[in-house]
């Protein structure tokens, strides 16, 4: 009993902490689940918008600002038609001669080819973009350009020049504000800090441009991804998994599909073990990919998700496995519940049937005293009165011998009888056989031919084979205390015995048990 409670003790610490691991990341998914539910209703709602402004479209006298709302609504959803749009806000722009039009146009076109992944075109549209030195979007989008190039070029002496080269742009676009600004200002120092492997001022900075109220549920979203990427480069996983969370919630709730946080999410899960949930992670996030049309966003999904299904296989084959054992288990306890069952129903059986043997015991037991006390009151009376006769008989010889009339005594055995007496003693017997056995000529009766006929004197109750048979049902069996009882001899004794048993329906063995069975008095 100690060594179990030990083994539980020590299954329970390893367990324990890995339960409330889980329990803690089922419960930070928990919004998300919730808000990924109602993802198509979200949907429905950006639908509504677009079909709205595409219905103005054509109505418009300033179709340009409507082609900007559209671009704006399909940047981050849908690769394709973003780049459609995108492309019309550039034809109108190249057409209206307005540089600040055609400088947007081509930093959203460059926005677009960055997001599905075609860097060349992005960075050849971008490169070709004159006077915009001064344009957040322009150096945010090349910044982000120059930081993908550089990611992508490895560990390479052109990806540390791309990557100075992205520091310099976003110190430009932090040169543009002030902290008054918040997050325009700390989100790029916060990347400088990032790029640069300070992670711990760059979470501080990114803290600080969080606390801005005046951002956008998709900046947000952005920040929190980068703030997985920073804890999570910081080995704080934990951390780094509620960013990430964070970051998916805002995509979902913007409607973004160009994003990378379904897929670190679905990392951190299938690092901790949960399998499950990184496949269904890893899944979303190919989907939102093929949704958008990002290339090299499912490029690198397609790395990740062969493990993470490979895993999850064989996940499910040991889940499989296990239910199987479990269901052997099951079932070997099951059956071998049934035999303890059919052994404690037999062993009941058999308690219940020593009960009722006991039970016909005592029975026996009280019949037998009853017959005792019937015997023994019978013995009583006729030893009773054999004494008052031999009583009666000793006064009577003694009275005549005083008186000395001798010539008397010869008619003294005239009085005393034994043949009445024996009679007598009959009747006494047959009334207390009768009286334990109270049935007894007729079922006796049962036991013979029905041809036969048992002679019973007017003034007798039983016969002499009846009184054999009756002493033997009481459980007197030999021969010789029988005939001593009856006053018969035993050759007598035994002829009776014969000849009825002749006339009986059954055999010897089947007479005599059928004879026991006779009812005794209740």
């Amino acid at each position: 009993m100690k060594n179990v409670i030990v083994i539980l003790f020590v299954l329970s610490a390893f367990y324990g902490p890995v339960s409330a691991a889980k329990s803690f990341v089922k419960q930070q998914l928990k919004p998300l689940d919730a808000i990924l539910e109602n993802r198509s209703r979200i949907d429905e709602v950006k639908h509504r918008r677009i079909d709205s402004l595409q219905h103005c479209m054509y109505l418009s006298e300033q179709p340009y600002e409507l082609y900007r709302q559209l671009y704006e609504e399909y940047r981050s959803y849908k690769y394709d038609t973003a780049l459609i749009y995108a492309q019309l806000m550039y034809d109108y722009a190249l057409g209206s001669g307005n540089s600040e039009l055609l400088v947007e146009a081509q930093v959203g076109r460059a926005f677009v080819y960055l997001s599905g992944g075609l860097f060349h075109e992005a960075y050849r549209v971008l490169e070709a973009v004159s006077g915009a030195e001064q344009n957040p979007n322009y150096l945010l989008t090349f910044a982000r350009l120059l930081y993908d190039m550089s990611d992508y070029s490895g560990s390479t002496a052109l990806a540390a020049e791309y990557n100075d080269r992205g520091n310099r742009y976003m110190a430009s676009l932090a040169g543009l504000y002030t902290p008054a600004d918040s997050a325009l200002y700390w989100y790029p120092l916060a990347v400088i800090d990032l790029r640069n492997g300070d992670y711990e001022r760059s979470i501080t900075r990114l803290q600080q441009a969080m606390l801005d109220t005046r951002i956008t549920a998709h900046d947000r979203a952005i920040y929190s991804s980068s703030l997985g990427y920073l804890y999570r480069q910081s080995c704080d996983n934990e951390s780094a998994l509620c960013n990430y969370i964070d970051a998916a919630t805002y995509d979902v709730l913007s409607s973004t599909y160009e994003t990378i946080a379904m897929r670190m999410i679905a990392e951190i899960l299938y690092e901790q073990d949960e399998i499950v949930l990184a496949d269904k992670f890893i899944h979303i996030a190919m989907n939102d990919a093929r949704i958008y049309n990002a290339r090299h966003r499912q490029v690198s999904i397609s790395q990740v998700l062969p493990i993470i299904e490979e895993n999850y296989t064989q996940h499910l084959r040991r889940r499989a496995f296990g239910a199987y054992v479990l269901s052997a288990v099951v079932l070997l306890l099951l059956i071998a519940g049934m035999i303890g069952i059919l052994l404690l129903a037999h062993r009941n059986r058999a308690i219940h049937d020593a009960r009722d043997t006991i039970d016909e015991m005592n029975r026996n037991l009280t019949v037998a005293n009853r017959i005792k006390e019937e015997l023994l009151c019978s013995l009583l009376v006729g030893y009773s009165q054999y004494l008052n006769a031999v009583e009666h008989y000793q006064a009577t010889v003694k009275e005549r011998v005083v008186q000395r009339r001798t010539n008397e005594l010869m008619s003294i055995p005239k009085n005393v009888d034994a043949r009445l007496q024996r009679q007598d003693m009959n009747r006494r017997l047959d009334d207390t056989l009768l009286t334990v056995f109270p049935t007894f000529v007729q079922e006796f009766k049962v036991l013979l031919q029905p041809d036969y006929t048992l002679d019973i004197k007017p003034d007798e109750k039983l016969n002499p084979a009846m009184r054999i048979f009756a002493l033997i049902r009481l459980g007197i069996t030999q021969n010789e205390v029988i005939a001593e009882i009856l006053d018969y001899s035993i050759n007598t004794v035994y002829t009776y015995k014969t000849r009825t048993i002749n006339h009986s329906l059954y055999t010897p063995d089947a007479f005599y048990a059928a004879l026991m069975r006779i009812a005794v008095i209740d």
